[in-house]
């Protein structure tokens, strides 16, 4: 299955303000996210993708001067983003239901939400975290995430009506709160601790007039059949890939690697260990790797060293030994030959 790519959301948005007569080209232009337009740089990792998301949001909201951007943004039409997991939802027998395999197969249409459901006084709730690697998630983000999240399940019910009863952002209160109670046709309250919306348990166990038992058990399957033949590269590959844009900005940091990863520190070792390495060998064979291709260009050797991330000459120089037994000064003199 195919997630969402930041290109894909870069159309939508454009696609749904020229409708609404904005000049897009020029409003990308101020907010410099022309390049944005080409989609995410190969090889970032989900969450460097993630930051990449939220920069468009804020800065079109900012130059737009659109507060409730996120909303005036079109909700995408439910199977285009969700695909064979929207016809999953449709085959389900109510919205719980539905709303469970949404959030069980929810890291592979959007990796980077994460989600959870609970049943509480008569209603149900679905607490939501957008995660992102520097900057923070913008409002307008979460907005959008909303009005997607309703827009499907008014789809997946045949119920064009249907309105939550409460929701919650942990954001302050903005001087437009006022339009989000219109927008989202019940109060919502701000600062608080979660980012949370609530629907009535009776419109949640109301039967889906699409509900088919026997596809809905043959499109689960294939879910797991699809899910089965995904390629997974090993942990190790994947620290190695995140490595190589960290290593520059000095000892890359375990707790930062597992959290880009979205797994533990603890996981992220256990994973390692099975995998036979851990993560200084790999943070040697990255900076090994990179000695050797660095070498040949015309970086002076103090450069290659703060590149690489060491902390000091002689430390440099005595992972040199220890890889090529030559100090750089001597590896350089052979390549220059």
């Amino acid at each position: 299955m195919k997630y969402w790519s930041l290109s894909d959301v870069v159309r939508h948005i454009k696609d749904s303000l020229a409708v609404d007569g904005f000049d897009v080209d020029h409003l990308f232009r101020q907010a410099g996210l022309d390049q944005l337009a080409d989609g995410a740089c190969p090889g970032d990792d989900i969450l460097t993708v993630s930051d990449q998301f939220s920069h468009l949001w804020q800065a079109l909201a900012e130059i737009s001067g659109d507060p409730m951007l996120g909303f005036h943004v079109s909700a995408p039409h439910p199977l285009s983003w969700s695909g064979l997991l929207g016809h999953t939802m449709l085959a389900s027998s109510d919205l719980k239901t539905a709303t469970e395999k949404l959030l069980r197969y929810l890291p592979l249409v959007s990796p980077t939400v994460r989600a959870s459901l609970e049943r509480t006084g008569g209603r149900i709730l679905l607490s939501l975290d957008l995660l992102g690697a520097t900057r923070a998630v913008p409002l307008q983000r979460y907005d959008f995430t909303w009005n997607v999240l309703v827009q499907t399940i008014r789809f997946v019910s045949g119920r064009a009506a249907l309105a939550p009863v409460s929701v919650w952002y942990t954001f302050s209160r903005p001087a437009c709160a006022p339009a989000y109670v219109e927008h989202l046709g019940c109060p919502v309250y701000f600062s608080a601790a979660r980012n949370m919306i609530a629907f009535a348990e009776s419109d949640f166990t109301a039967p889906i007039p699409s509900a088919d038992p026997l596809a809905a058990e043959c499109l689960f399957r294939l879910l797991e059949e699809r899910l089965a033949r995904v390629p997974r590269p090993s942990t190790s590959a994947k620290v190695k890939a995140l490595l190589l844009s960290m290593i520059d900005q000095g000892q890359p940091a375990r707790e930062s690697v597992s959290r880009r990863l979205l797994i533990s520190e603890r996981t992220l070792q256990r994973r390692l260990a099975s995998e036979g390495t851990d993560f200084s060998t790999l943070i040697d064979e990255v900076r090994r790797e990179l000695t050797k291709k660095y070498m040949d260009g015309e970086s002076t050797i103090k450069m290659l060293q703060y590149k690489l991330g060491f902390s000091d000459p002689s430390t440099f120089s005595r992972a040199c030994l220890r890889w090529f037994g030559k100090t750089p000064s001597e590896i350089k003199r052979e390549r220059s030959r």
